[in-house]
């Protein structure tokens, strides 16, 4: 099975990444589901371009200190899928997400409902954002310890340390 989205240029990158499992109750059929999404360890590099700089058309890559839950995330390589796929079928590029293109996100895996981003990855809490130990506990990791890249809209920097 081939992913149709656009070659997107990867803005984050990493020599090892986690498919991580959480869980959540689904809106649409109000039964507990599992959630995956992609997360990166500290060390990861994120693309940084100057919007002011008119030179700058390529960006910069600089490490970050902290890990990061990826969310949004628009393009993975096909090994990246692949890896997924061996995880979830609920997890997957979803070409009706956005009018303009497609996203990664998670299908309810009782009803198959699309399952919103922001109630998974948004506030504090929620099954990416873990604010307790017993929160960071519910999490699973699947560890893959092969090169990352991808384009994502949005990093979530303010969840506790996946990986210590």
């Amino acid at each position: 099975m081939v992913d149709i989205t656009r070659n997107a240029p990867p803005n984050v990158r990493s020599s090892r990444y986690f498919i991580v499992e959480s869980r959540t109750r689904c809106v649409n059929c109000d039964v507990d589901t599992a959630v995956f999404g992609l997360a990166l360890p500290a060390g990861y590099e994120s693309l940084y371009i100057d919007d002011d700089a008119e030179d700058d058309v390529s960006g910069t890559w600089e490490a970050s200190g902290t890990g990061v839950v990826l969310s949004y995330v628009e393009f993975v390589p096909g090994t990246v899928a692949n890896r997924i796929r061996l995880v979830t079928q609920h997890y997957r590029l979803d070409a009706q997400s956005e009018p303009d293109g497609a996203f990664w996100m998670n299908h309810c895996e009782h009803c198959g409902a699309p399952l919103e981003e922001e109630e998974l990855h948004g506030d504090p809490g929620s099954p990416f954002v873990p604010v307790s130990d017993e929160g960071l506990e519910a999490i699973r990791l699947h560890e893959v310890h092969e090169p990352f890249a991808a384009c994502a809209g949005a990093e979530s920097h303010d969840t506790k340390p996946l990986d210590s």
